[in-house]
């Protein structure tokens, strides 16, 4: 009788827990206002989640599936707004981190196939999982806010950042505020800086301590910078890695950002050059690093080119010492550091020594790059836009490339970074440079040998991630993945009070679709070409000059490049959690087997 009443008792008990309903997780953000979640026209109260700002939760029990739902925001007073789309979610789906209004959690993109090996001294961060746009908030002293819009120059203040993705939310109590960029500084939409991402346990923000938000407004696509970025990681080349974040201050929406390394950073620099290690300075000489330069009015440019022994002469103020070494002048750091290394160049130029102490390949790939990708504003055409870091430890310098918003067509001088030859390349510029020397670049290219390393490179690309079959699906999920924010950033007011530069650049949807998706010549190169028509046609073009043939499809014989996912460490701990229910379920049947 006993066991009659106990198997009754455990049948019971394996039908209730094999076939009830199931516990689903919702969690949204939302900046204002009390969300709920609504499904199937029942609405469910959301509750914030504890020191997860802000993230909201509930648990709901769910019987069928998929389930269909969407969120509702209660701004009070009557107030409220139902988001215009069904979201879905499977039985196995994991509860993430949704972003009310956006439709897109989490998208996977077609990889792009390497050209070279990685670059082997790099760490890879999470933080640059490109799967999702990311979102910060920012809270701070209003006053002081005002003060640092009015005078972005100098000013930095203090303000509490918050990191959220898919998969977690982070808060920094203690981070530091500032406005990014140069001739940036002075448009309508500012760009910022943000500074000690380090929490109460001395946690970074995956492995970064300063993160740039680049306002890109000058691209209505908001991808040339990245895939740009991506292309790189497949040459093999030190880079600052780049994604996507929405960004909000004391709860104001203020755009859509491209989110990107700070390259005078040490923790960008040791995991950039030393696989995550710390330096020991050389003979207590820390790594000398610096920025380069152009004043295009006043002919100065970053070109690497031996004028003299005087270091405080006009053509080297272009170069900006950002090292760690406070005790020398800027005139002795390009005394001791500079100079010789211009020498040295330029004597490897006459045959007077058989090599250079700065990696020749890393920067014949970038040069590569800057050409296909229609980089104006950097070295090989204006020649600025970059660091040099030499590494003490290896007694080597390396070329780094950064900022590349003005690439792939887009509105500066369009046709001539599109049209010029390899042949003739730099093109004569609107702003009247008509200097073609690059000793650097010219001295490499002087050896046979180079030279021939140097074209080979392009016909790799040509083969591999520059090519449209590889580049197009890439860029469609891309600008599929951020549609929403592209447009929502158009309809936002800019926060610089005084803009002095580029106040005539306001796109619209039209702007972002046109030139992200067309491959068709824009009238007159009226506000740009577009990126694929960009691509596809510099990809022809080079080819007939070099003589490549270009295959039907791309060549994928090194693999792909991959970014570091955050859905791994969250699928470990979900098929944990899969893995319990499922031994649950297999003891109850067990155990009612046996009783049988």
């Amino acid at each position: 009788m006993k066991i009659t009443k106990s198997l009754s008792l455990l049948l019971i008990s394996a039908k209730f827990l094999l076939a009830s309903t199931e516990k689903v997780t919702f969690k949204v953000l939302a900046i204002n206002g009390t969300p709920t979640v609504n499904i199937n026209y029942q609405q469910h109260p959301m509750q914030p989640v504890p020191n997860k700002y802000p993230l909201y939760s509930v648990d709901v029990d769910v019987k069928e599936f998929p389930v269909n739902y969407n969120y509702i925001i209660d701004y009070g007073n009557g107030n409220a707004e139902q988001e215009e789309f069904t979201r879905q979610r499977s039985k196995e789906d994991k509860p993430l981190n949704e972003f009310f209004g956006r439709s897109i959690t989490v998208k996977e993109h077609p990889l792009l196939p390497k050209a070279f090996e990685e670059f082997p001294y790099a760490k890879k961060s999470k933080l640059y999982d490109d799967s999702f746009v990311a979102s910060i908030f920012i809270n701070c002293d209003p006053n002081q806010l005002k003060e640092l819009y009015d005078n972005p120059k100098d000013g930095k203040i203090n303000a509490e950042v918050i990191y959220a993705s898919p998969y977690d939310v982070r808060t920094f109590k203690k981070a530091i505020l500032s406005i990014s960029g140069q001739s940036t500084m002075y448009v309508p939409k500012f760009s910022y800086k943000i500074k000690n991402l380090s929490d109460e346990n001395k946690k970074e923000l995956y492995g970064r301590s300063s993160i740039k938000l680049r306002a890109e407004h000058m691209d209505p696509t908001f991808v040339r910078e990245k895939i740009y970025t991506d292309i790189l990681n497949t040459l093999g080349v030190p880079t600052a890695q780049n994604t996507y974040a929405r960004l909000y201050i004391n709860g104001a929406p203020i755009g859509f950002f491209d989110l990107s390394d700070t390259v005078n950073n040490n923790r960008y620099l040791r995991n950039t050059f030393n696989n995550g290690e710390k330096y020991k300075n050389v003979n207590n000489n820390p790594n000398p690093l610096y920025q380069a330069n152009s004043v295009s009015g006043e002919g100065l440019y970053s070109d690497f080119g031996f004028y003299g022994d005087d270091a405080t002469q006009d053509k080297y103020s272009v170069y900006v010492y950002k090292g760690d070494d406070k005790v020398k002048t800027k005139y002795e750091h390009i005394a001791n550091d500079l100079i010789p290394l211009f020498k040295e160049i330029e004597s490897y130029k006459f045959g007077e020594v058989n090599g250079i102490s700065i990696d020749i390949d890393s920067f014949l790939k970038y040069m590569a790059m800057e050409f296909l990708g229609g980089a104006v504003d950097n070295f090989w055409v204006t020649p600025g836009n970059y660091y040099l870091f030499k590494d003490l430890e290896k007694n080597k310098w390396f070329f780094h490339d950064v900022d590349f918003h003005y690439s792939f067509g887009v509105s500066w001088d369009a046709k001539k970074m599109l049209n010029t030859p390899l042949s003739e390349f730099p093109p004569d510029m609107e702003d009247g440079n008509k200097e073609k020397s690059r000793p650097l670049l010219d001295a490499i290219r002087s050896h046979p040998n180079e030279e021939a390393k140097f074209k080979s490179i392009f016909e790799r690309l040509l083969k591999t991630s520059f090519h449209p079959n590889a580049l197009f699906p890439r860029l469609e999920s891309l600008t599929n993945l951020i549609r929403e924010d592209a447009h929502w950033d158009f309809t936002l007011e800019k926060q610089n009070p005084n803009p002095t530069e580029e106040s005539s650049i306001l796109y619209v949807a039209d702007d972002f679709e046109k030139e992200s998706t067309s491959e068709k010549e824009n009238e007159a190169y009226a506000k740009g070409v577009p990126v694929r028509y960009f691509i596809k046609n510099k990809a022809l073009l080079t080819a007939q000059e070099l003589g490549v043939t270009i295959p039907f499809e791309y060549e994928s014989d090194l693999g792909f490049y991959e970014n570091l996912s955050m859905a791994k460490e969250d699928e470990k701990s979900g098929s944990i959690k899969s893995l319990s229910w499922s031994l649950l379920s297999i003891i109850i049947v067990s155990l009612v087997t046996l009783l049988l």
